[in-house]
């Protein structure tokens, strides 16, 4: 029976220190974590220099153009200024074009520390944003990927030579996360939580992306209820290559029900689920599934009870774990600085998550 008090620590922390140099999109042990959002948060580069996190998402573009040559708007708390870009019509876009350390800080997140940075778009504020049309939706993608892309492909380098936005400048992110938590009162059109990701995604991989070494990334951040609202007609119609599922805030399906039913021979909890709607209902069937929690009881506010503890976190986690082996892909954290702040044993929380995870597999 393993421990509960994880003696193997010193063991563990040496695996992780060696698997952390390179990443491997087809491990089960991976940690993916949000960081962008923490109240009087960490920098960036502290979150890269945590040698159990292989995945950075960076949150969040939050605000989406709503016509052919609008800039979005991004929130990334304390690392940025207040100055915005201008738009090409004069007027102040939403996008910040002071971010000073952020360039280098995902140099290094990437070189030195071996971890892959993606650009999360949306988030839970604020939550009006829509693609109306296709054409919005492939005009977005191409901002993205134009202002945050690798320089030197073909779009990004006609991008420079106009002059458009780089807020990070020459710093390229790995991909693109989904968190699309829109959600208003009085909808501009009916499919308005769903329309025009998918076109986005295969926009991304198929006209976008560069074939060949140095692959990118799409993933998507659903809610734990199947199907998801926002991202199931994506899930369905693109390809995704991780879907870190907020098993958080959502009562009835959290990681919380999760663990209560790991006693009994019925759950709430939809890893399960999840498992069923990529393999038959999927576009991709090698979508990799992790199981997402609150780094702390700060990480879910609105629901701490589904943060787990260490031991509880061990027992949900190697279930799934050892039961699609296949499908089980990590631990997505919400997000940096809770996790930072929740010291374990001198620890912090992603250093328990991935020393389960590597015990496990």
């Amino acid at each position: 029976m393993r421990s509960t008090t994880f003696t193997r620590a010193v063991t563990a922390a040496g695996i992780i220190a060696s698997a952390s140099a390179i990443f491997d999109a087809t491990a089960r042990t991976n940690v993916a974590m949000y960081w962008g959002q923490g109240s009087y948060q960490i920098s960036l580069l502290e979150a890269c220099q945590n040698p159990s996190v292989d995945i950075v998402n960076l949150a969040f573009i939050n605000q989406f153009p709503t016509t052919i040559g609008d800039y979005p708007g991004d929130n990334f708390a304390n690392a940025c200024g207040d100055t915005m870009y201008t738009k090409p019509d004069g007027t102040a876009s939403r996008l910040r074009n002071n971010c000073p350390n952020m360039n280098a800080h995902i140099k290094l997140c990437q070189q030195t520390y071996g971890k892959k940075v993606f650009l999360s778009i949306g988030g839970a504020y604020p939550t009006n944003y829509t693609l109306s049309t296709t054409a919005l939706a492939e005009y977005f993608a191409e901002f993205l990927w134009g202002a945050f892309g690798p320089v030197g492909a073909s779009a990004p380098q006609s991008w420079i030579d106009a002059g458009s936005p780089r807020p990070f400048g020459d710093a390229v992110v790995d991909g693109f996360d989904f968190d699309i938590e829109s959600d208003m009162a009085s909808p501009p059109f009916s499919d308005y939580m769903s329309r025009g990701y998918d076109v986005m995604i295969n926009h991304f991989k198929y006209d976008l992306y560069p074939t060949g070494p140095g692959n990118y990334y799409i993933s998507g951040a659903p809610q734990c209820t199947v199907p998801d609202s926002h991202l199931d007609k994506a899930i369905q119609n693109s390809p995704f290559d991780f879907l870190f599922v907020q098993f958080y805030n959502t009562p009835a399906c959290s990681a919380r029900a999760g663990y209560n039913g790991l006693s009994t021979s019925t759950t709430t909890f939809t890893f399960d689920d999840w498992v069923d709607r990529v393999l038959n209902y999927g576009y991709s069937k090698t979508t990799k599934i992790y199981i997402g929690l609150p780094a702390g009881p700060d990480g879910a506010p609105n629901d701490t009870p589904s943060y787990l503890n260490t031991t509880e976190a061990n027992a949900l986690i190697s279930k799934y774990m050892t039961k699609y082996p296949s499908t089980f892909g990590g631990v997505m954290l919400w997000e940096a600085t809770v996790s930072t702040n929740n010291q374990i044993c001198c620890q912090d929380y992603s250093y328990w998550m991935k020393q389960i995870l590597v015990d496990a597999s």
